[in-house]
């Protein structure tokens, strides 16, 4: 974001970013399972984020406070993250542009203490409460069956178009005669002298209703087991809710940014209303299945969309290589299903990248990475293997181009041994394999990329 958008140029942000649930969140694809991110949160993993903004005049109150309220502990880590993050969307964002958070009840009431000190208390206007039924409930306490929506503007004049929603009619209705019943978008409606007010009266097969400003409690479908948007990806929010937020707070061809786009729901709302886009996700495999996602309902979109730091072919991420070899280890570290890079790269005791994979139900097992781009010798492997044992992870996979490996490299990694007599304890994976949609022999070895 800071790199690639410039200042004012976003019409609408939607961000749908881990909620600090301290749980692991598996993705069901091609058949079978792997973690597609780990929702935990770390103090030092965190402390950059939380001086850079605690640096900010503005914010260093805020910040400050919530330190002292919370301690360097979990909390202070995810808002810490979540303050830097949500600082470049007020960059970004047009004056006239509009962002929503979404979050749950857990942290909802401290994000909302980060989002005023970024956006300024005068430019909230909802807390949305998003109500949904799906299956699970305790008899401890009411069912928890609603996420949060935090709106703000970014000033007095940004857009805003009210969605309709129904109000059905209770009683007998009373009117002095019928009019002409005609159909629009909302299907049949006759016009009514209702209470001295001409109105247009709608009826379906609930009974007669009107339409009225949307308020802020929203009944929304979530993607079920048996929905035809399911993806297999966790957290997938409905198209009907993304839809709803656009239309509210953009027009056609503004455009809609996403910085934790998932699967992709936000692109897919927004490219069916007409909007440009822009999507950020840090897990390569959350962009394959975003690419399945978009070929599957626009054509040849796919072609004409632009990619930073996701290489397309092995040329490109040669390139990516020799010109950022940053970007080139964050692209290269999440090849592998369930593996996530590191949200620091200096400092990082030679892991690149970490993940958690199901051995069975409610086992899994700590698998670490390194990349490598320039040249390797065995010695980095053995450096690597190291590296792992200190980490405490049973498998690691060495990220390398397929022209770097000798038989000394595969040595090494073979003497490494195997974890419970079924694994290779250290795995080479080129870049080569990733193209070909080969993958290493892990757990999750059965998976077939999406």
């Amino acid at each position: 974001m800071a790199e690639y958008i410039p200042d004012d140029s976003i019409d609408l942000i939607y961000l749908d970013p881990p909620f600090n649930s301290k749980r692991i969140y598996n993705a069901f694809i091609g058949g079978a399972q792997w973690v597609a991110f780990d929702d935990t949160w770390r103090w030092y993993e965190a402390i950059d984020d939380f001086h850079a903004v605690a640096g900010d005049v503005s914010m260093a109150p805020t910040m400050e406070g919530l330190r002292r309220i919370l301690g360097e502990g979990a909390e202070l880590a995810y808002l810490s993250y979540m303050a830097y993050r949500l600082r470049e969307c007020r960059r970004v964002l047009k004056p006239t542009g509009s962002i929503y958070l979404h979050c749950d009840p857990a942290m909802s009431y401290l994000l909302r203490l980060v989002m005023d000190a970024v956006f300024e208390k005068k430019n909230f206007r909802n807390e949305v409460a998003w109500c949904y039924r799906t299956g699970g409930a305790t008899k401890r306490w009411f069912a928890r069956k609603h996420d949060v929506i935090l709106y703000y503007v970014n000033g007095k004049d940004a857009r805003f178009t009210p969605p309709k929603e129904k109000s059905y009619l209770t009683g007998q209705l009373r009117h002095t005669k019928d009019r002409p019943t005609h159909i629009d978008e909302y299907g049949e409606y006759q016009n009514v002298l209702f209470s001295k007010t001409n109105i247009k009266l709608y009826r379906d097969k609930k009974g007669y209703f009107t339409l009225v400003n949307c308020r802020d409690y929203w009944n929304i479908d979530a993607v079920g087991r048996s929905s035809s948007e399911r993806m297999g990806y966790p957290t997938q929010k409905p198209l009907a809710l993304l839809e709803r937020i656009i239309a509210a707070s953009s027009q056609p061809g503004d455009i809609v940014f996403d910085p934790f786009c998932g699967c992709g729901t936000t692109i897919h709302a927004a490219q069916n209303l007409d909007r440009r886009w822009i999507g950020i996700d840090v897990c390569v495999q959350a962009c394959k299945v975003i690419q399945n996602r978009i070929e599957g309902h626009f054509d040849s979109l796919w072609d004409d969309i632009e990619f930073v730091g996701m290489p397309k072919t092995i040329e490109d991420a040669k390139a990516l290589a020799a010109y950022d070899p940053f970007k080139f280890e964050r692209w290269a570290a999440s090849l592998v299903p369930g593996m996530e890079a590191n949200k620091r790269q200096r400092g990082d005791k030679g892991i690149d990248g970490r993940g958690r994979l199901p051995i069975r139900k409610g086992q899994f097992v700590d698998v670490v990475s390194q990349v490598k781009a320039g040249s390797t010798n065995p010695s980095h492997v053995q450096a690597f293997n190291e590296a792992r044992r200190q980490a405490g992870a049973a498998m690691g996979v060495f990220t390398c181009f397929e022209d770097r490996i000798t038989a000394g490299i595969k040595n090494a990694a073979v003497n490494a041994g195997r974890y419970m007599d079924r694994w290779p304890v250290l795995q080479i994976y080129t870049i080569e394999d990733y193209f070909a949609g080969r993958l290493p022999d892990l757990p999750l070895a059965n998976i077939a990329l999406p």
